[in-house]
């Protein structure tokens, strides 16, 4: 009886240590928990990446979607890693964006919303690993890939129904001048 009354309370001290840092059993709890996670965020999708997974959020208040990687620590999951992307009026929005080197994962992640009627796919890539997807006014698609490369430099593209290119990601083109917020979707030049 001894040795439980100094057990007990020693037991309950790490478990309470375990959350206080994050700690969850499940991957989904941890990510919920993540200290940067707004109040009213909800939950619009999940991606596995080997024994880690990605969380993506939306959060109407806070105008936001936050992106939130979650590791497994031996039993325990927890989530160091998240970044937040604005909402934006932008014919093609960045819904969620992640690239992520750690011990565990290599991964990046990008997820893209079309308000263009004209967009018909999305290209996202590097020869030979370039993978297309069909997008309609309205929906969101995501690209995920096991390797940590800036989004940019993978090239993501948007093409109208006849293979045109519509859009592209990254820095504006002629000019010398860059600040993060220069980093998104512009319209290709005619």
């Amino acid at each position: 009886m001894k040795k439980l009354m100094i057990t007990l309370p020693i037991l309950l001290v790490i478990v309470f240590i375990f959350f206080i840092s994050e700690f969850r059993f499940t991957a989904v709890s941890s990510a919920k928990n993540h200290s940067f996670l707004e109040n009213d965020a909800e939950l619009i999708g999940e991606y596995k990446v080997g024994s880690s997974f990605i969380f993506l959020f939306k959060s109407d208040k806070e105008e936001l979607y936050r992106t939130v990687l979650t590791e497994k620590d031996g039993l325990f999951y927890r989530s160091n890693v998240s970044t937040y992307t604005p909402y934006s009026s932008d014919k093609i929005q960045t819904a969620g964006v992640l690239n992520v080197s750690t011990g565990n994962t290599d991964a990046t992640f990008i997820s893209i919303i079309s308000n263009d009627e004209e967009v018909s796919y999305i290209e996202v890539g590097v020869e030979p690993n370039v993978k297309s997807k069909r997008i309609n006014m309205g929906e969101r698609v995501t690209f995920l890939f096991p390797v940590s490369k800036q989004i940019y430099l993978l090239n993501p593209t948007a093409f109208n129904k006849d293979g045109e290119k519509l859009f592209y990601y990254g820095l504006p083109k002629d000019t010398n001048v860059f600040n993060t917020d220069d980093i998104k979707w512009h319209k290709v030049a005619e």
